[in-house]
């Protein structure tokens, strides 16, 4: 199963383009490691309010949001990811996801302190996080096939198989697509 690491970071079996990691190492003066500790702490906090956000009845949101996929622009030329656009978007990502600034401030100061890195620096990490995030997402959609995109989202979102949760999501899928026809 793919996670919100994968995305970011990539694995064995799905190796991602690194450049847009090392834009924001570079910029923000951030070893691999200490990246990779802040934006799996970010990863955690936003798959939380992804799952919250889907549980009810944000699939089709996220789904819409995610073929229009405006962040997947700032992934094409790597030294887009720290401009002032990326992070922009990030910040309107970061209200759908975590829904208020004192969540972000409060996650950032939280990291700050988890990982002794300057939580302004952090502060403008967190919304390029969520671009980055966004941005991959949409690309490894969309090289789903159309009738399984839901099932991967949720797989990726993890939310579990037979669970009444991910019962109800789907529920709501099929009772929406049959109003609709």
């Amino acid at each position: 199963m793919v996670t919100l690491m994968d995305l970011i970071f990539g694995n064995d079996e799905m190796p991602m383009d690194q450049r847009p990691l090392q834009e924001i190492g570079v910029q923000y003066s951030l070893h691999q490691e200490q990246l990779h500790r802040v934006m799996e702490l970010y990863l955690d906090a936003m798959l939380k309010g992804l799952q919250e956000n889907v549980r009810y009845g944000g699939l089709d949101a996220l789904m819409d949001a995610l073929a229009r996929n405006k962040s997947a622009e700032f992934l094409k030329y790597p030294h887009q990811i720290i401009e002032s656009k990326a992070i922009d978007n990030g910040n309107y990502i970061l209200g759908h996801i975590l829904k208020e600034k004192d969540v972000s401030r409060d996650l950032a100061t939280s990291v700050s302190r988890r990982t002794g890195i300057e939580q302004d620096t952090l502060e403008i990490v967190l919304p390029i996080t969520a671009t980055l995030l966004m941005g991959r997402l949409g690309l490894y959609i969309d090289d789903v096939e159309s009738s399984q995109q839901h099932d991967t989202l949720l797989d990726i979102l993890q939310i579990e198989e037979g669970t009444s949760l991910r019962e109800m999501i789907l529920q709501k899928q099929k009772e929406l697509y049959e109003a609709g026809h």
